[in-house]
This record gives structure tokens, C-alpha cells and sequence, in this order.
């Protein structure tokens, strides 16, 4: 595994999602505002293409043997630019709730920092994920997904309460993913990286 290979195919393809985002965002106002067929099927068909990237961009790194600490913290980083950026937009249509993308972008936050923070002594600074990190990522993209299904249907998918309930669950389990952030930062401190048999990194919490 290399550290910090950039220009790679995977990465390229992780790229489809910040490159893609704002023909979604015109497709979902048009969709939004006049119901037009083309906007709607578009809102679909870019979904289905930001969504396959994010499957597909690991499964390709790892078939080619590209995995890198660049390539993950691209596809982090371009996965919250994909979801914070639409649900902000649509909390602009007025389809979603402000606190859900603050929510979102608060345990990004903390998750940025905490990896920066307990890193410092790698060789390199790298995100260290969380099972409940990953778990709200993965809903984080079925909330847009299901505004967009919204969208292309022209009508709702779920009743308005359980849709808001479902928007209150994502919230607190942000706000949950945050605060584990902010007790790892207090618990486990910084990590220091020492060399182990035949040139491992080893890690340690200090």
C-alpha cells in the first residue's frame, strides 16, 4: 500500500462526485420547481452514478493495487462534499430540516480533527474511521437518495412523519458519531507510530 498516490484511476473515480454535484443540484431545482421529465430522470441517473463511484472507487483500489492514505482521505472528503452540499441545498427548497447537514458537518468536523490530533506522529497524517462514523455515512447517502427518489417520483416516498423522523434519527446519530470523536480525543491522545519487524508501523496510544 503506498501513502500518498494521488493521480490514480480510483481516485479518478472518486472525483465523479464532486465533479458530478452540481449537475445534480441543477437537475433536483428543476426537478423541484417544474417537474420537467429530463430534470427528474436526471436527479435519478446522477445518484445512481455518485452512489456506484463510492462503491466502486475501494473495490478498484484494492483490484489494481492502488489502496493509498491519499485515496481514502479523497474519498472521505468527497463523500461529505456529495452529502453535505445537496442537503444543504435542499434545506434551501425547503425539503430538509438546517440541523441535518449541521449535524453532519459538526461530526466531520470532530472527525477531521480527531484524526489530525491523534496522528500527529505518523508519517503521515491519516482519517481514522469509526464503526458508527461509517454507519452514519452510509445513511447520510440513503437521506439524499431518498429526497432525490422524492424528487424524480414528483410525489413523497414516505409520510412527512416518518421521513422527519428519519431525518431526527440521522441528527443524533451525528451527533453521536461527534461526541465519540470528543471522547477519543479526551481517552486515547495522541498515537505514536514506532517501526516494527521488517519496516511495520506499529501503533501505539499515548
Amino acid at each position: 500500500m503506498t501513502s500518498w498516490t494521488l493521480w490514480t484511476w480510483p481516485n479518478l473515480l472518486t472525483c465523479i462526485r464532486p465533479v458530478g454535484t452540481p449537475v445534480f443540484l441543477l437537475c433536483c431545482t428543476q426537478a423541484h420547481e417544474t417537474g420537467v421529465a429530463w430534470a427528474r430522470w436526471g436527479v435519478l441517473w446522477v445518484f445512481v452514478v455518485m452512489a456506484a463511484s463510492d462503491l466502486l472507487d475501494g473495490w478498484l483500489a484494492r483490484r489494481l493495487a492502488q489502496v493509498s492514505v491519499a485515496g481514502r482521505t479523497l474519498d472521505h472528503v468527497c463523500d461529505v462534499f456529495f452529502i453535505v452540499t445537496p442537503l444543504g441545498w435542499f434545506v434551501f427548497l425547503g425539503l430538509v430540516p438546517w440541523w441535518l447537514p449541521a449535524a453532519i458537518v459538526w461530526s466531520f468536523s470532530l472527525y477531521a480533527y480527531d484524526s489530525w490530533w491523534r496522528t500527529a506522529q505518523a508519517p503521515r497524517r491519516q482519517l481514522l474511521g469509526s464503526r458508527l462514523g461509517h454507519l452514519g455515512g452510509i445513511l447520510n447517502y440513503v437521506a439524499v437518495g431518498v429526497v432525490a427518489g422524492q424528487l424524480w417520483a414528483g410525489s413523497p416516498l414516505l409520510a412527512a412523519p416518518l421521513l422527519q423522523g428519519g431525518f431526527i434519527g440521522l441528527a443524533v446519530l451525528a451527533s453521536l458519531a461527534g461526541t465519540e470523536r470528543l471522547w477519543l480525543l479526551g481517552r486515547a491522545g495522541r498515537v505514536s507510530y514506532e517501526k516494527g519487524g521488517a519496516g511495520c508501523e506499529v501503533r501505539s496510544a499515548k
